[in-house]
């Protein structure tokens, strides 16, 4: 009985040390535990402009939050390997936030294919203009109905042609190249149009199906083709610029809703400033990854003439009616008339 009595005392001590010990001089409960964690994974390495950007977002919503939030960042498809996956994972609360291309978007939301309609947009401000006014606020709304939220936009560059078999000079170049594409059916459709046989893959596995020949080429910005080593697997890289390579930042509506209004505020001041400076780090990056590739040999490189860009937009004319239909002709002239 006495060593029952004994073994009673020494665990309420120990209870009662243990409780002291996990409190401050306040009485109160210190812990280092984050209120919220919010998973950002993407597919991109970590040396592309949009890891970069995301870093920044991470660093300014935990220093404004005090640490009551946390951000934690997933590079290199180490979670999901495609952007349909993220987007899934968003919707299912899986996630919290991500970066997406706009066009695998337009599998969930097709009014985001106005951004994938070729030969769109004619420079770098074009699109920022749109996405900063009317066309972003209109393109943001409705998203809630499938649990989705705009937090920002930003792009990877514009999209150019790499193939292992010979340079992009003319429209029948195109004649026949199996190209990878993203999962969108309006790229599918374009390069279709342009003469190639073109079916989407996962960019996880797109290294590996180059190196394989299991395609002849891709398209990509200048980004990607960098920071995934492309160049390694392909020889041609033709300037096209014939789709702007839109990206959304994108957090779950329900996790967002979660949030104290404080810190959905520090959120969304964090995602426009990273907004801004993305932009700028894309232009910079593609100015200096263009010059590095072509001093350094890594990959041929050639500008389509402008007769030769005519006719490839020509020929994927009767694509964009039909998705600026789908799209909506509002929309597709809020894209066009940005200084309105």
């Amino acid at each position: 009985m006495r060593k029952n009595i004994f073994l009673l005392c020494f665990l309420s001590l120990m209870v009662l040390l243990v409780s002291c010990s996990a409190s401050d001089s306040s009485g109160e409960v210190s812990t280092d535990e984050a209120e919220f964690v919010l998973r950002l994974p993407h597919i991109v390495s970590t040396d592309n402009p949009a890891h970069i950007a995301a870093l920044d977002f991470q660093e300014e919503v935990e220093e404004e939050s005090d640490g009551r939030i946390e951000v934690q960042i997933f590079p290199n498809g180490e979670l999901y390997d495609s952007d349909r996956e993220l987007i899934e994972a968003l919707q299912l609360n899986n996630i919290e936030i991500s970066l997406v291309g706009a066009p695998s978007l337009g599998n969930f939301d097709e009014r985001f294919y106005v951004l994938d309609l070729p030969f769109l947009f004619e420079d770098r401000e074009a699109p920022r203009q749109a996405l900063a006014g009317e066309l972003g606020e209109e393109l943001s709304n409705g998203l809630e109905d499938i649990n989705l939220k705009v937090l920002g936009y930003g792009y990877d560059g514009f999209r150019h042609v790499l193939n292992s078999q010979h340079p992009i000079e003319t429209l029948e170049d195109m004649n026949g190249l199996q190209l990878r594409v993203q999962e969108s059916e309006i790229q599918e459709e374009m390069f279709n149009a342009l003469g190639a046989n073109a079916s989407p893959l996962a960019y996880g596995e797109l290294y590996s199906a180059l190196q394989q020949n299991v395609y002849d080429g891709m398209d990509s910005p200048l980004g990607l083709v960098d920071s995934g080593l492309f160049y390694e697997v392909q020889d041609y890289l033709s300037l096209t610029y014939h789709q702007y390579s839109g990206l959304i930042f994108l957090m779950s509506q329900e996790r967002f809703n979660q949030l104290p209004e404080d810190l959905q505020d520090i959120v969304v001041t964090a995602a426009a400033d990273m907004e801004d400076n993305y932009y700028d780090l894309v232009d910079e990056a593609e100015d200096t990854i263009r010059q590095e590739m072509e001093d350094d040999n890594l990959i041929e490189i050639n500008e389509i003439s402008k007769g030769e860009r005519q006719r490839l937009i020509e020929a994927v004319q009767p694509v964009y009616d039909q998705f600026a239909e789908i799209v909506g002709e509002d929309l597709v002239d809020m894209a066009k008339n940005t200084d309105e």
